[in-house]
């Protein structure tokens, strides 16, 4: 079998060295008096005899009582409830120890130091989260850790039971365990132990997931929630929806017609319907073109900006909200269950993480989304102002055909 080393079985492992010191004195035959004594003599040895052993009486049940607990927390080797019931015997104070009662305890110590350093399998009956029980073979791992089918276990001393965690450790963990329980016995495989004897594996079904965590925040998590997807649903639809103008508008640009799918197209289009020559009209026309296209460019872009300035005031308000149902309920029942004020803390601090985790993102969305379009705000600028140039070169005379017109004259 696979051996486990630990330390946790010194203390039994000195009790036992004491009981074994101590047994050949209570076992050891009584002396027989020669003859037949008074009762006063009897009774006076008696007194003798029990004022001698008085201290190993004591030692025998300080002992017994420091193992108790032991033996009500953990899962015994053999019949556990009449072990329990002689540690419990010899703890009290007004019961005598017997010679027979230390050699039950001996064998009895023997075995839970055998299975504290092995690792062996037993039939046991396992109750399942929604409490329904089924005798299951259950795989101990010494003194630390139970499997059962893959999934591990813990003991409750209050009902004497192995339940089932209602919520594993993670994947790769159950994966590890499921392949040590088929592994072959003379061999060596990894495996995740629980030192702390389960306490750890209770404590995992305490942390809330992610979905008890979301709860935790209430009203207004939900609140920063739902700004957090519209505002990311909208910088996804804007970051797609520039990219596709910046394609058009490349596409506009091995084109000689005007598309009016693009920015630069319409812009373009839009000075070829001027019928005017004069420079300023068209330089208006121009601009105003311009000024329309690159709205709709940030069009949306201040909203992202106006989410992520709420977001955080959101948190705050969330944190605020929280705090006040912590001192209501200090008020009401005082502070000595840190339980009763753990749903106001949470809200106050899981609102204000909601709501640096909704801001950062959307600030770094928006800068992203603002550098885009500024990009192709440039790009249409650039292209928009040297059409004008060589619409306004068309509309100018050659410099030599004036001259010559004038020394005609």
């Amino acid at each position: 079998m696979k051996r486990l080393r630990f330390l946790c079985f010194l203390r039994i492992v000195s009790v036992w060295a004491m009981f074994a010191a101590f047994l050949p004195v209570l076992a050891a035959p009584q002396a027989q008096s020669e003859g037949p004594a008074s009762p006063s003599t009897a009774e006076a040895r008696l007194a003798t005899e029990l004022a001698a052993k008085e201290e190993l009486f004591l030692s025998i049940r300080e002992s017994a009582a420091n193992l108790k607990p032991y033996y009500q927390q953990l899962v015994l080797a053999g019949e556990a409830a009449s072990q329990r019931e002689l540690i419990t015997r010899l703890a009290d104070s007004h019961h005598i120890p017997t010679a027979d009662e230390l050699t039950q305890l001996f064998a009895s110590l023997q075995n839970q130091l055998e299975a504290l350093g092995t690792v062996s399998s037993f039939k046991a009956q396992v109750y399942a989260p929604n409490g329904q029980a089924s005798e299951k073979e259950v795989l101990r791992l010494g003194g630390f850790t139970f499997l059962s089918e893959g999934r591990y276990l813990v003991y409750s001393p209050e009902v004497d039971r192995l339940l089932e965690l209602p919520r594993q450790p993670a994947p790769n963990l159950l994966e590890m365990a499921r392949e040590y329980a088929s592994s072959d016995a003379q061999s060596l495989a990894p495996v995740a132990i629980d030192p702390s004897s389960g306490q750890t594996l209770q404590l995992i079904v305490q942390i809330p997931n992610l979905r008890e965590r979301i709860a935790q925040g209430g009203i207004v998590g939900y609140l920063i929630l739902g700004l957090a997807a519209f505002a990311y649903a909208l910088a996804g639809y804007r970051f797609v929806e520039l990219t596709r103008i910046g394609q058009r508008i490349r596409n506009q640009l091995r084109s000689p017609r005007p598309r009016l799918d693009n920015p630069l197209g319409r812009v373009l289009a839009r000075l070829e319907q001027t019928t005017t020559n004069q420079e300023e009209v068209l330089y208006l026309t121009v601009e105003e073109a311009l000024s329309g296209e690159q709205a709709r460019l940030e069009r949306l872009l201040p909203f992202l900006k106006l989410a992520a300035a709420i977001a955080p005031m959101l948190g705050l308000l969330g944190t605020v909200t929280g705090m006040i149902k912590t001192f209501q309920a200090i008020a009401l029942h005082g502070s000595g269950d840190p339980k009763l004020m753990s749903g106001g803390i949470s809200e106050a601090l899981v609102t204000t993480v909601e709501g640096l985790v909704t801001a950062i993102p959307i600030l770094l969305l928006h800068s992203l989304l603002t550098g885009k379009s500024q990009t192709l705000s440039a790009l249409l600028e650039a292209h928009a102002s040297a059409a004008l140039a060589a619409r306004l070169e068309r509309l100018d005379p050659p410099p030599d055909e004036d001259n010559r017109s004038q020394s005609s004259v």
